[in-house]
Parts: C-alpha cells; sequence; structure tokens
C-alpha cells in the first residue's frame, strides 16, 4: 500500500512538473499557450490574454485578464491588459485608474506610456506628456509613430520648454531621440537643445556635432549657432 502511495505521488509531482515546464515554454513558444491545462497558466495566460484581449468576446477577455492580474499582479503590462478588456466592458473610468497603475509601476509598459501620452496631451499636461515621450524613447517604442508625435509637441512654445525641462534631467533616452531628431523643425529643435543645456541637459558632443554640422551645410546659421551654444557643456563618449 505505501509502494502505491509513493507511486501515486511521484505520478502527481511529475504531472505538476511537466505542467510548471509548458507553462514557462509558453512565453518563448506562445503556440503553446492554448494547450496549457488551465490550473498551471501563469505565464501562459499572458500570453493568451495578450493575442485575445482586444478580439475576443469582451465579457470572456475581461475575465481573462482578470484572471491573468489575480495569479500574476506585479508586471504593470498585465494592468494595461485589463484595462483595455475593462474599456471594452464599458467601465472608462476604472480603466483610466488601471492604466494610471500600470503607468506608474511599469515606465517600460508601452501600452500604459503611449495611453498616458494620450491623455496627458489632450489635458493640455505638456510636463506630463514630455516625461512619457521619454519613457517611450528610452523603451525602443516601435509600434507607433514616436518622431512625428515628438514633433508636434514640439511645435509649440510651451511644448519646448516643457521638452526642455525634461531633458535637463539627462535621460539616457534622449541618444535615441536625437537619433531620430529628423522630424522635427530645425529652429524648433536647435531652440529646446539650447534652452534645456541652460537648464543642465548635457548631451552627447558626436551627436550635437552631427546636428551643428547638417544645420551648416544648410545654411541655417541662427540654428547651427543654437547647437553650438549647447555644445560648450557637452560631454564625450557618455550617453
Amino acid at each position: 500500500m505505501i509502494r502505491y502511495a509513493w507511486i501515486g505521488l511521484l505520478v502527481a509531482l511529475a504531472f505538476l512538473a511537466a505542467g510548471a515546464q509548458l507553462d514557462r515554454q509558453a512565453r518563448r513558444t506562445p503556440m503553446l499557450a492554448p494547450v496549457v491545462p488551465q490550473m498551471f497558466r501563469s505565464f501562459s495566460q499572458a500570453r493568451l490574454v495578450l493575442s485575445t484581449v482586444r478580439s475576443a468576446d469582451p465579457a470572456e477577455a475581461l475575465k481573462a485578464a482578470q484572471l491573468l492580474v489575480q495569479r500574476r499582479p506585479i508586471p504593470a503590462e498585465h494592468l494595461s491588459l485589463l484595462a483595455i478588456a475593462t474599456v471594452r466592458n464599458g467601465d472608462n473610468e476604472k480603466a483610466f485608474l488601471l492604466l494610471q497603475k500600470a503607468a506608474q509601476r511599469g515606465w517600460r509598459d508601452s501600452v500604459a506610456q503611449q495611453t498616458m501620452l494620450e491623455i496627458a496631451t489632450k489635458a493640455g499636461d505638456l510636463p506630463e506628456a514630455t516625461r512619457r515621450l521619454a519613457a517611450l524613447w528610452g523603451m525602443g517604442e516601435s509600434q507607433m509613430p514616436l518622431a512625428a508625435a515628438t514633433a508636434k509637441l514640439m511645435a509649440s512654445a510651451d511644448g519646448r520648454k516643457a521638452m526642455a525641462a525634461t531633458m535637463a534631467n539627462n535621460g539616457r533616452w534622449m541618444d535615441a531621440f536625437l537619433a531620430q531628431s529628423g522630424a522635427v523643425q530645425p529652429e524648433h529643435l536647435a531652440e529646446t537643445l539650447a534652452l534645456a543645456a541652460r537648464q543642465g541637459a548635457r548631451f552627447e558632443c558626436s551627436t550635437l556635432q552631427r546636428i551643428e554640422s547638417v544645420y551648416t551645410r544648410r545654411k541655417l546659421d541662427a540654428e547651427a549657432g543654437l547647437i553650438a551654444e549647447a555644445r560648450k557643456n557637452c560631454v564625450r563618449g557618455v550617453s
């Protein structure tokens, strides 16, 4: 009898181990997610929700997203997925609160950052909008026209002031932005960089030299002069 009990225990442990392993494997092989037994779904639940939250029946999508947050409540991305499902079920106020929590919890959550950027922009909160843009540049977001969104914000004087203040915090995101800053009007970019430098921003010297050279070749003397001003406090080889 004891022998059979041990055999039964070993079989149960093997079943649990196999289920947990299959769930972990679903992180790397999304097609496995649907075949993971529900009792084992953790990583695979995230895959399922990500693939169905916008297309499944709203009630089912909400149920799946709630289960995901229940099982893995920490990742900010899971709150964002729950917010999407919540919107589809008509509760916009609750969805907004979820997105706020997601954005505060994880600056690398693209869904939350894009949504909070849109909300801040519509509300006219330009400092907050520039912080969300900085977060998106920092994470290498490629699913939205980020350069165009940044250029649009910097088209206004208040937007340029807000962007300069955010740049003064000297985040790594600035390298990614400046590498694709061609979408910004030269006078807007030059004014912003000079203002940011006056407030303590320190840009990489070679990056500013490249921009200054482009403006000089285009005979944009005023803009090149502002970049030269920003270059006085630049740093070499530091991102």
